[in-house]
This record gives structure tokens, C-alpha cells and sequence, in this order.
């Protein structure tokens, strides 16, 4: 398992743990009454008694910041599945100039631009300024020693939807990857489909529902209801999708760095 897919396991994890207390919760509010012992200790029963009174507290109040929370560490694997597929990209090359140019640019516009807005960076967003600007000072001709800013590239991630991803893959030379994502069985199993191009597809279609259902959620205030099986099943698809992505990735990369330059 690659590094960002390990980091996205764990949190995935975290979050089934949390969704799992709250349903648990909401569905032993109701009961508690039934198998309280009313003899036990004053503070314990004060507690119990507050809890069962919260009768207006909705469950569905609470998924739909999961769904928000699920796609964010969606998108923070996005940003550490560029930079990862960057590092791959500059570590066979044993010059700066076996890097290819298209490579070499995207790396030189994105720390610029980062550079040009340190007055109003994003907030979720953190850099070493002095580490980029002494990295794309090693980015010369003939160098052996240079070294890339990975992060720069992760700055092309802006969104969760399929378009934003495309983009941001575009950024390292990574195209076309959907028909590739689609060849997973668990991910044709999972969407019902059949062949590479309508898994594929359909995945590109779940992706653009749940970021409008997180944009929606995150930045419009709507009241959409999220049921806990909704959010179940969101939370299945991106683990299994980004383990087809993360493989569709890395087999276009391994295919690239074994062409003759």
C-alpha cells in the first residue's frame, strides 16, 4: 500500500469509528430508559437522564459533516498521491535534464505562483517558502543534486470532482486514467457496471454527486439529508475508488519511466 492510500485507510478508519459511535448512540438514546439502573450513583443518572431528554438531536444532523469530513481527506489523499507521483517521477532521472520539459515547467509556474501569493495563501495550505526557493535554485542544466517541489504540484488539486482530478493528474503527465480505474473488479462489483469504459464512467458520475453533495453541504448551508447508509456507502466507494486510482497511477508512471528518453 502507497503511502497517501495508507494515510487515507487510517483516517477512513477514524471516521467508520466515529460514524459507527454516533449511530449506535442515537439508537440507544430511546432505549436507555429500559435497562437503566435508577439506584445508581446521582451524577450517573443525572447524565443518563440529560441524554435521553436531547429527543430533537437528528443523527442525519450530523452524517452530512461526515460526508464534508470524508471528501476533505479525499482530497488531501489527491494532494499526496501528486506529490508522491512527482517524487517518483524525478527519482530515476540522474540529471535535471533527463527530466521531461513539460515536467520542468509545471514545476517552475507552480512555485511561482505560490511565491506571487504569499499575502494570500490558502489556508489549508502550508510550505516551506526558503526549502522552495532553495530547491528551484537546483534546477539547472547539467545538475545532478536538484531537487523538485512535490508540494507545488499538490496545489493543483482543487476539488473532488472528476474534472478537478483530470487537472490535477494533467499536472504530472498522468492521462486518460478513467478506463484504467474502471479494469478493477471490486470497483465493477461495487457499481454494478460492466467493462473498463462504464465502470469508469459511472465512477466519474459518483464523484461529481458527492462533491455537489459537499459543496452543497460546506459552502451553499442546504439541508440535504444524509442517511447513515448513504454515508456508508459513500465511504466504500472512495476507499475502493482511490485504490483503483492509486493503481491506475502508478502503472501509467512505471509504464513512463521505463521509455527510452
Amino acid at each position: 500500500m502507497s503511502a497517501p492510500l495508507d494515510d487515507l485507510t487510517s483516517r477512513i478508519t477514524e471516521l467508520r469509528a466515529d460514524l459507527m459511535f454516533v449511530a449506535a448512540a442515537s439508537q440507544l438514546r430511546p432505549r436507555l430508559s429500559e435497562i437503566l439502573d435508577w439506584t445508581g450513583p446521582r451524577g450517573t443518572l443525572q447524565l443518563a437522564q440529560r441524554f435521553m431528554d436531547v429527543k430533537a438531536a437528528r443523527p442525519e444532523g450530523i452524517y452530512g459533516p461526515f460526508l464534508v469530513r470524508l471528501m476533505a481527506v479525499f482530497e488531501r489523499y489527491l494532494r499526496l498521491l501528486i506529490v508522491e507521483s512527482v517524487e517518483h517521477r524525478t527519482a530515476a532521472a540522474k540529471r535535471f535534464d533527463d527530466l521531461p520539459q513539460k515536467l520542468v515547467n509545471r514545476n517552475l509556474i507552480l512555485t511561482g505562483r505560490i511565491l506571487a501569493n504569499l499575502e494570500n495563501p490558502r489556508d489549508y495550505l502550508t510550505f516551506n517558502i526558503d526549502g522552495l526557493i532553495v530547491n528551484l535554485a537546483t534546477c539547472k542544466q547539467g545538475n545532478a543534486s536538484f531537487k523538485l517541489n512535490p508540494q507545488a504540484f499538490s496545489t493543483t488539486v482543487t476539488g473532488v470532482n472528476p474534472t478537478a482530478i483530470d487537472k490535477a493528474l494533467e499536472s504530472i503527465e498522468v492521462m486518460e486514467c478513467w478506463d484504467s480505474v474502471g479494469s478493477d473488479p471490486k470497483l465493477e462489483k461495487m457499481l454494478g457496471t460492466k467493462g473498463p469504459r462504464a465502470t469508469g464512467s459511472q465512477a466519474g458520475e459518483r464523484l461529481k454527486e458527492l462533491s455537489r453533495w459537499r459543496n452543497h453541504l460546506a459552502h451553499g448551508g442546504d439541508e440535504i439529508v444524509i442517511s447513515e447508509a448513504q454515508l456508508l456507502d459513500a465511504i466504500d466507494f472512495v476507499a475502493q475508488f482511490s485504490q483503483s486510482l492509486d493503481a491506475a497511477v502508478k502503472k501509467q508512471l512505471n509504464t513512463a519511466s521505463k521509455k527510452p528518453r
